[in-house]
């Protein structure tokens, strides 16, 4: 399991100055030995956790991902609640920007509190289980999806990465370790314990046919996944309301995954799941 986290220094090491040939030796020797252990350090480290270091200077508390929370700014107008939109990907690219995350948080924030609902502010961990290669785009895919102001903020839900006292972690786990969150978790599908909410990275990568083959696209699955997963967490459960009508927009905690029942794809909580309890 690697855990994205901050810049780590190691701080560098002076030798004083001795006098003599003898003196000069021992100092090499000290600062020779100093390289040696600095480097073996430094190659353990590698080889146990794939650290993504990227500075935010706005704010110096450092996420889990090397990035930091963000404090809001002058908020924005929100976007409607569509649910075949893609103004979120035409806008921002798969790394965004400090500026970018602070849009996307004023305007989340301004959703959240033009909502009429209980405000509710959540930080968010983000980790990996397993080998799955670069996550600097699912870092910011995660941010922008819970964020979106077609999303959980129309509940009143705002969300920050942090390193600590998070409300929840989420994962990017390859498939074969996704039954060692839970048994009840599957290989073949994301899943949510507790306050581990886990994208399952076969999933992530390709979708599943039956979405895709009625209209959906990769991106959207992958939003849909995301909010679909952080619902249980906010306190809603699998099906609690299901297809009301060919063509209508699935629910989303309807496990679209599975079975549309003839609806169409959506990746946006419904009207009537706008709520928190949890």
């Amino acid at each position: 399991m690697h855990i994205h986290q901050g810049n780590g220094r190691i701080p560098s090491s002076r030798g004083g100055r001795s006098s003599g040939r003898r003196g000069r030796r021992r100092v090499a020797g000290v600062i020779c030995a100093a390289v040696v252990v600095v480097l073996v350090v430094g190659v353990a480290a590698s080889l146990s956790l794939r650290v993504i270091s990227r500075a935010r200077a706005s704010s110096t508390t450092t996420t889990s991902s090397g990035s930091t929370s963000l404090g809001s700014v002058s908020a924005s107008t929100s976007a409607p609640a569509s649910s075949s939109g893609t103004t979120d990907d035409q806008e921002y690219p798969a790394t965004l920007t400090d500026s970018q995350r602070s849009t996307i948080l004023a305007r989340a924030r301004s959703v959240a509190k033009s909502s009429g609902k209980t405000l509710h502010e959540y930080k968010y961990c983000v980790a990996t289980k397993g080998d799955v290669g670069d996550v600097e785009s699912f870092i910011s895919i995660v941010f922008r999806t819970l964020n979106d102001p077609r999303g959980w903020p129309r509940a009143g839900a705002v969300f920050t990465q942090a390193s600590t006292r998070c409300d929840m972690t989420i994962y990017l786990s390859e498939a074969q370790y996704m039954t060692q969150f839970a048994s009840g978790c599957s290989e073949n599908y994301s899943c949510r314990v507790g306050d581990e909410v886990i994208i399952n990275l076969t999933r992530w990568n390709h979708g599943v046919d039956s979405w895709l083959d009625n209209g959906g696209t990769l991106a959207r699955y992958r939003r849909m996944v995301i909010d679909h997963e952080v619902g249980h967490r906010l306190g809603h459960k699998d099906n609690e309301t299901t297809c009301d009508a060919a063509g209508n927009r699935a629910p989303l905690m309807q496990e679209q995954s599975m079975n549309l029942r003839t609806c169409i794809p959506n990746e946006w909580p419904l009207d009537d799941e706008l709520w928190i309890s949890n």
